[in-house]
């Protein structure tokens, strides 16, 4: 096409007219780009075109659409290329936002040879807002075929398509996002739904735990109950020296096995989250002094110096879970015994500011106090290094095959839990010469006797209880109903309770312990029943006879014997219509008190 056949100005105007009708028409960047090429392009007469878009982020220009023999057929460009910004004639259009034409191509060093070579170059700019977004291009064979109408034209093409092909542009990353973050939606789907089946596993797990500890709880301490009861009455017994030397000793041994068993049980309770406080009233200095006898005569045995001081600002009467104070307090009174052969362990309790204000709600004569505890001993005194460790579960000062020391390496660690469920925390540190100090804190609230009349004359804090007769005062001799599948349980307790006095009948489930309660030509006082029994358990059992009662307006008061000692089994028992429960090994102490209160 030479100047005589160039497209007139009207010509121009209508291929533009419908061009712009056209592009209305289109949506995506494949479309809009090719009917720049298809129509325009060849409307007006040109032999060749290649379209090129900028990619920002890698600041190339990258081929999308053709006329001519870069598109032999269809909507495809024939090996297409990228062209860096700032390189070629094309790269400097789109670096300096500026259109060129070149009228000999032989003369500028900057052209690059795509397909062919051709004597004529046109390149105009996509501008849009002021930057350039992508360039067309067309070459010719001829030399200075390109006119500065061509130029002007081509520009208003290019200005016409600019929004156009920043809309489908931006319509286009939307969609891919769209379409990345559908897939990331998916994925988190997939993810959520791993984290649900992971977390539905863990329930399960945890379920499975807790039902393995309570078959533990039952399988070790119903035994240890045979154990320890079988042993009492064997200490009951007429015994030589030596036979009761040897009886004690299965005794401490027994007992030290059972402080295992609940180490291990708490540390469980402590990992489900199912210690509970129970806060009552107590007198400190009962709780300090029936801590500290425990191990007063071991230390003089031992040769160490069991005191306490207690400063004078502590109240004499608290509300707290005594018991739990006292098992830190255990607990670290006989770490210190057990690394201290000869000298002192001291405890120090003294009463601290709180370190912020709490909000103690309507104004009552309560007032809420920590305590800071020291257990400090003069024995071999704590590793080098980070002592943190020590926390830690199953982690002891010295783990080596050949320690000293014993133990299960849980005492700390359920120490620490116990402490910071009271609000506190707990620390170590070694003294000077020699020894450590063991410190905690606690918080608590005061608590005015007066308004506890059940206990504001009671010597003892943790079993504080009405005042009534002893067991002793009055004897029974009860019809007692026994449903317990050990044997060796029944053996213990038809010693026990036929030694109290009592009549005892014995069932090995709890359907034989429903018939033989139906069936007594006496009704019975009392109905011990162990909670796990083949057949028919202890809760079954109990509903049962509850609803037979209903019909008779009769009540049989039911005690629970239970190796399980878990959150929740007490409440599961009373739910039940068991009139109190009693957990193995049993407290023949306790259990005498109940029979006596129940009957």
């Amino acid at each position: 096409m030479n100047s005589r056949n160039e497209l007139k100005p009207d010509e121009f105007l209508k291929l533009i007219h419908h061009f712009a009708l056209d592009l209305l028409q289109r949506s995506t960047l494949d479309e809009i780009l090719w009917l720049i090429a298809d129509r325009v392009i060849a409307g007006m007469g040109f032999e060749d075109c290649v379209i090129y878009l900028l990619d920002a982020e890698q600041q190339i220009l990258i081929q999308k659409a053709a006329y001519g023999p870069k598109n032999p057929e269809g909507h495809v460009i024939k090996n297409a290329i990228a062209i860096q910004v700032g390189q070629g004639i094309v790269g400097s259009v789109a670096k300096y936002a500026i259109a060129e034409r070149i009228p000999d191509t032989r003369l500028d060093t900057r052209y690059i040879i795509d397909d062919d070579f051709r004597l004529s170059e046109l390149a105009v700019p996509i501008m849009l807002q002021g930057k350039c977004i992508g360039v067309i291009d067309t070459e010719h064979a001829a030399p200075n075929f390109y006119t500065e109408r061509h130029e002007e034209w081509l520009t208003t093409i290019a200005s016409i398509a600019a929004t156009k092909i920043s809309d489908a542009n931006r319509a286009e990353e939307l969609k891919r996002t769209i379409k990345q973050l559908e897939t990331t939606r998916r994925k988190l789907d997939k993810q959520a739904e791993a984290l649900k089946q992971a977390s539905r596993n863990a329930e399960k797990a945890n379920l499975a735990k807790s039902d393995f500890m309570a078959t533990i709880s039952h399988e070790m301490r119903t035994p240890m109950n045979g154990v320890l009861g079988m042993t009492d009455l064997l200490l009951e017994t007429e015994l030589d020296a030596e036979q009761f030397e040897f009886t004690q000793a299965v005794k401490a041994s027994a007992s030290g096995l059972m402080r295992i068993i609940d180490q291990i049980l708490d540390f469980s309770s402590i990992e489900s989250d199912a210690i509970r406080l129970k806060k009552r009233p107590f007198k400190f200095d009962d709780l300090i002094d029936e801590t500290l006898a425990i191990f007063q005569i071991q230390g003089r045995i031992e040769g160490t110096i069991v005191s306490s001081t207690i400063d004078r600002d502590v109240p004499a009467w608290l509300n707290g879970d005594a018991s739990r104070i006292r098992q830190v307090l255990v607990n670290l009174i006989n770490n210190s015994l057990k690394f201290t052969s000869a000298g002192r362990v001291d405890v120090f309790v003294e009463s601290q500011p709180l370190e912020e204000p709490e909000n103690h709600g309507p104004v009552t004569e309560t007032e809420h106090i920590q305590l800071h505890f020291e257990v400090r001993d003069t024995g071999v005194g704590l590793p080098d290094g980070n002592n943190e460790s020590l926390f830690s579960a199953f982690t002891q000062a010295d783990m080596s095959s050949t320690r000293s020391h014993g133990g299960t390496g849980l005492g700390l660690a359920i120490s620490r839990e116990l402490v910071e469920l009271m609000g506190g925390r707990l620390w170590c540190k070694n003294n000077e010469p020699n020894g450590c100090s063991f410190f905690f804190t606690v918080k608590l609230e005061t608590a005015n006797p007066k308004h506890y009349p059940e206990i504001s004359n009671a010597k003892t804090c943790l079993n504080a209880k009405v005042p009534r007769p002893s067991p002793s005062d009055k004897q029974q001799n009860l019809k007692i109903l026994l449903a317990d599948d050990s044997p060796v349980n029944q053996a213990l307790m038809l010693a026990l309770l036929t030694k109290w006095g009592h009549e005892v009948s014995i069932a090995d489930n709890g359907n034989k312990a429903i018939q033989i309660w139906q069936t007594a030509e006496k009704p019975f006082d009392l109905i011990l029943m162990d909670v796990l029994m083949p057949e028919c358990d202890g809760i079954d059992a109990t509903t049962k006879i509850r609803d037979l009662e209903q019909e008779s307006d009769t009540h049989t008061p039911i005690i629970a014997l239970t190796a399980q000692s878990l959150k929740g089994d007490r409440e599961t028992c009373l739910r039940a219509g068991m009139d109190a429960y009693v957990s193995k090994p049993l407290s023949r102490e306790l259990l005498k008190e109940l029979i006596f209160r129940l009957t």
